[in-house]
């Protein structure tokens, strides 16, 4: 009796699921030769060429329903990015809400999204978010973790008019990676925020219930495009002078960090003397436990790539590299040779692969 149980409630779930699947929209992509300026003006007539995502359906508060201001969504591509444009109409655009923040986080605005699955697996997902003030968010979503110290680079301009706010976006093909294949389908959806009537809507549906992921609709007839060759130098120097009462000091410091795309799946990350100087700090907390303290990675080198290490939180990056304990030679019988208030990295490499496997 349990067994049947078990096997009448997955077949329904494949039902539904399978029905999700099914209704998925579909907007074909334009391949252009004419430069695309990003000034949210939308003014090249390859925007008037191509056709439109539109008929957004609501998340929240409710679902299913008609959204209540029509957006409309369209996209170019050449050899180098993919374009998009939206068309974010507002019957009442003085009430826009556009409060600036500062990159990566936004509060009381209203807020385009586009989601990006460029293997059409429905898992890993590139998130690019623009605000009506044009403050850029993006975020990397896998089926285990959401990475918002993921950034890369990317164009957006938005202009508010009379009848609605507009979003122009170029993403280059270097800041996200996609098959090697003549012609690609990627999963995609839109969605809009309408903060003062808390109002989330998307172009294809999604249904809270399941993941979101899933439920995107599709780019189709993109053709010819390749991934370029993606070789990233980070180099730094830094100097420190210390003026003392009796000697002054002075130190300087070196490295390098290199991003070397070897294929569609393999990624090697190395640094060489690395300096997290520019990484954001931590704030201090008073610890009585006999346990150490859990800070969050804000180390790039650390953050990439974390969906495949953090499993059950056994890989825990922030001991690499952590400052060493105080010593004291309170019997003065040892000597202490050095106390370095850091540990040095010298050198660290990563290589990252990601294989889709179908059964």
């Amino acid at each position: 009796m349990k067994i049947n149980l078990l096997f009448i409630m997955f077949f329904f779930f494949y039902l539904n699921v399978f029905g999700q699947n099914k209704n998925k929209k579909q907007i074909s992509a334009l391949r252009i030769s004419e430069k695309i300026i990003i000034d949210g003006d939308l003014s090249e007539l390859s925007w008037n060429k191509t056709n439109s995502a539109k008929n957004f359906k609501t998340n929240s508060p409710t679902m299913n329903e008609n959204a209540n201001q029509k957006t409309e969504v369209k996209i170019l591509y050449d050899d180098n990015a993919i374009y998009f444009a939206a068309i974010l109409y507002d019957t009442e655009p003085d009430k826009i809400l556009k409060e600036l923040s500062k990159r990566d986080s936004y509060n009381n605005t209203d807020l385009f999204t586009i989601t990006l699955n460029t293997y059409n697996d429905g898992q890993n997902i590139f998130n690019f978010k623009v605000t009506a003030s044009n403050v850029q968010l993006d975020i990397k979503n896998s089926a285990n973790s959401n990475d918002v110290n993921w950034n890369v680079v990317w164009e957006s301009e938005v202009k508010i008019t009379n009848f609605a706010w507009i979003v122009e976006i170029k993403i280059p093909y270097s800041a996200i990676r996609f098959p090697a294949k003549k012609e690609q389908t990627w999963g995609v959806n839109f969605w809009r925020t309408i903060r003062r009537i808390r109002e989330v809507s998307s172009w294809n549906f999604v249904d809270r219930a399941f993941s979101s992921g899933s439920q995107a609709g599709e780019i189709i007839n993109l053709k010819n495009i390749k991934a370029p060759f993606r070789l990233e130098l980070f180099p730094y120097l830094s100097a420190n002078y210390l003026k003392k009462n009796k000697s002054d000091a002075f130190s300087y410091s070196g490295g390098l960090d290199l991003k070397y795309g070897i294929s569609e799946s393999f990624t090697l990350d190395m640094t060489l003397i690395p300096d997290f100087g520019q990484t954001a700090s931590d704030n201090k907390i008073l610890n009585l436990t006999p346990y150490e303290t859990h800070y969050s990675e804000n180390r790039q080198f650390f953050t990439e790539g974390t969906e495949l290490f953090n499993k059950l939180g056994l890989f825990y990056s922030r001991r690499i590299g952590e400052k060493s304990s105080y010593i004291e030679n309170n019997y003065h019988q040892n000597e202490i040779v050095k106390n370095p208030k850091e540990t040095k990295l010298l050198n660290s490499t990563k290589q990252l692969q990601k294989t889709l496997i179908l059964l």
